[in-house]
């Protein structure tokens, strides 16, 4: 009576090391597909620059920027774009890289400029901001970024100023600068506060060098449910890793995390959800409807 015991032991004990591996295989390759994610975008300008030049009469339109565009670890408001614009003559390049700063876009702007865009959107100063958070973060966009200096907001007006003069000098394209998002949803938290005083700085940039300003925070905040409660901003890492990994490997919806955590459009208090990425989508969307009417499609 104990042999079937012993076999049906084995048999077992060898059920639960196959449904192990194949955990581990398939959590290490959830893993390594958002490494390759990570890295960059699909619709990249070294992408689009191999492709060689789109046909005659496409408008090419590089949205650039961090994570936010990027598309990975935050809801891809690129991908709207594209599916809002299939076959009605648009060309889009992503253009945006995780955890950048104004510094590094102004550092990566000959590849941008050499895909001879007609309109360039830009919505970076988010990891900007939260550099000043903390001597933590701060260390770590130092050293992850690569930046030769303290991340400041006067740092980020020259930067943001050299971005904007290169694009006017070196192409004909349009510009349109969106303004940061909240850093979390308790406007009016410390951070916050530092999130405004960006945009006050960013919209002077954009009046003085006469480019097109996209109120992407004004809309986010008009558009907060009343009587809205979020948690105050933490500046946890551990809480923005754990996010990305609840999406990629658990399945779980940006918005279902937002939700989680009790707030309407930011995942981890950094980046949008699938309700907050429409709103960056509509803002370029309608700025390149109001373009296309005002001038003919380019012919190159």
């Amino acid at each position: 009576m104990r042999r079937p015991t012993i076999v049906n032991s084995t048999r077992l004990a060898g059920m639960l090391a196959v449904g192990l591996a194949g955990l581990v295989l398939w959590l290490l390759r959830g893993a390594l597909r958002l490494r390759e994610r990570l890295r960059a975008p699909e619709h990249n300008p070294d992408v689009f620059l191999a492709q060689g030049r789109p046909p005659p009469g496409q408008t090419v339109v590089v949205c650039a920027g961090d994570s936010l565009t990027h598309g990975v670890a935050s809801a891809d408001y690129l991908a709207l774009l594209r599916q809002r614009f299939a076959g009605a003559g648009y060309t889009f390049v992503n253009a945006g890289i995780n955890g950048n700063l104004a510094y590094n876009v102004a550092q990566r702007l000959d590849a941008i400029i050499a895909c001879r865009p007609d309109v360039v959107t830009l919505l970076i100063g988010t990891n900007d901001v939260n550099a000043t958070v903390s001597q933590a973060w701060e260390q770590s966009y130092r050293e992850e970024q690569y930046l030769p200096e303290q991340p400041t907001l006067t740092w980020y007006c020259q930067n943001l100023e050299q971005i904007i003069d290169r694009l006017q000098q070196e192409t004909a394209a349009q510009i349109a600068v969106l303004s940061l998002p909240m850093l979390g949803e308790h406007l009016e938290s410390a951070i916050n506060g530092r999130v405004r005083a960006y945009n006050a700085a960013l919209q002077a940039i954009t009046t003085q060098r006469r480019v097109t300003y996209l109120p992407l925070h004004e809309t986010l905040v008009a558009s907060l449910p009343p009587h809205h409660a979020p948690p105050p901003y933490t500046g946890s890492k551990a809480l923005v890793f754990w996010t990305v990994i609840k999406h990629y490997l658990l399945g779980q919806s940006w918005e279902a995390l937002s939700a989680a955590q009790g707030f309407h459009f930011p995942t981890k208090h950094i980046h949008l959800n699938e309700r907050g990425a429409p709103v960056i989508a509509g803002l370029i969307g309608e700025l390149l409807i109001s373009l296309r009417a005002s001038s003919p499609p380019p012919h190159r």
